[in-house]
Formats: structure tokens, C-alpha cells, sequence
């Protein structure tokens, strides 16, 4: 029950942080501003993390975590074969438009974080999240060849490597191109079909 408490605590100040980051920047938000509209003291939000830099890395890390819930979803509503891999790389572009958008807490928090790397905890946090980010992505990968929706022959880490160069790409887009040159949600769909194999033996 005390660790079931603990979770909920952490889950609320993640919500908490993460509609700041929205309204504030990473930048302006404090963890006096995240103390005070959460209700908990600082004290009590270092129990969970070092920095405001570190909550924002599990930020990053419990996003990546609901896309892997909702993909290990997909999957189970969907037939093993070629045309099962739809409805999960659905999912994943559907992820993929909305860090590439700008609307997201987890590119912000990308973006600044890649500016503070100079510091050795937040290059640390970043390359944390890279390596669970190729993990992550080597493991749908492989789930698709089991499910036979993705030729055995694809490269299963090489091809997570590349996902993940391309998903931080999308995280830094919205700073650098116009809307108009946004990569969008048919061409992250068509982007992932192709680099997968799908519809190939």
C-alpha cells in the first residue's frame, strides 16, 4: 500500500511538472513552482529526484513508457502476419507527430536538456534515455519478426539505432523548420513502413 502511495505521488508530480512545462518553458519551472501547485513540499519532491533536471529525464522516461504500454496494447488486439504490423505503427507515428509537433512536454524537455549536456548528471539523463530509447525500439522491432509483421532480415538493433537518430530529429524539428516543412503523421507512417520491411518477405 506505501509503495502503491509512493507511485501515485510520483505519477501526480510528473503530471504536475509536465503541464508547467507547457504553460512555463523548461527553463522558468522551478521545483518551488512544481511544490506549490502540487502541495508537497521540496523536501518531499527530493526524495524522489536530485534535481529538476533529473525529474524532467523521468518525464522523458514515463512517456516512452505509456508508447510502450500502448504499442504491447496494439499488438495484442492485432492478427500475427504482414497486416499486423498497422495498427502498432500506428501508435508509434501517432507518438512520433506529437514529440515532432512542438505540442509536447517530452521535446521541450529534449531540447533543453541537450542544452544544459555540458553538466555531467544531465549528460548522464541523456544517455539514459538514448540507450532506453534504442532498447525500446529493438524490442517492438523484435516483436514484429516474432509476430511475422517485419522480415527477419531487418537488422533489429541497427534499425533502432536509425528510429531513435530519427526521433530526436522530430523532437527538434518544430524549433528549426516552418510548419509548412514539418515532416507529418503520412509521411512518419511511410518513413517507419519502409525502414521496416513492411509488406516484404
Amino acid at each position: 500500500m506505501q509503495d502503491k502511495a509512493m507511485n501515485d505521488s510520483l505519477k501526480k508530480l510528473l503530471e504536475i511538472a509536465e503541464g508547467m512545462i507547457m504553460e512555463k518553458g523548461c527553463r522558468a519551472t522551478t521545483l518551488q513552482d512544481i511544490a506549490d501547485r502540487s502541495g508537497l513540499t521540496k523536501g518531499a519532491i527530493y526524495h524522489y529526484v536530485k534535481s529538476k533536471d533529473e525529474l524532467f529525464g523521468m518525464i522523458l522516461e514515463a512517456g516512452m513508457e505509456k508508447t510502450n504500454q500502448r504499442f504491447f496494447e496494439s499488438v495484442a488486439r492485432t492478427p500475427a502476419g504482414p497486416e499486423g504490423i498497422k495498427s502498432p505503427l500506428n501508435t508509434l507515428t501517432e507518438r512520433l507527430r506529437n514529440i515532432g509537433s512542438g505540442d509536447s512536454a517530452a521535446s521541450l524537455i529534449f531540447i533543453y536538456l541537450l542544452s544544459q549536456q555540458d553538466k555531467p548528471a544531465v549528460a548522464g539523463i541523456l544517455k539514459r534515455y538514448h540507450e532506453a530509447s534504442i532498447l525500446t525500439a529493438k524490442t517492438w522491432i523484435e516483436v514484429g519478426q516474432q509476430n511475422g509483421a517485419i522480415p527477419v532480415s531487418i537488422d533489429a538493433d541497427r534499425t533502432a539505432r536509425m528510429f531513435t537518430v530519427f526521433k530526436n530529429g522530430l523532437q527538434v524539428q518544430h524549433n528549426i523548420v516552418t510548419d509548412g516543412d514539418k515532416i507529418n503523421e503520412l509521411e512518419i507512417y511511410e518513413f517507419l513502413m519502409n525502414a521496416l520491411g513492411a509488406g516484404r518477405g
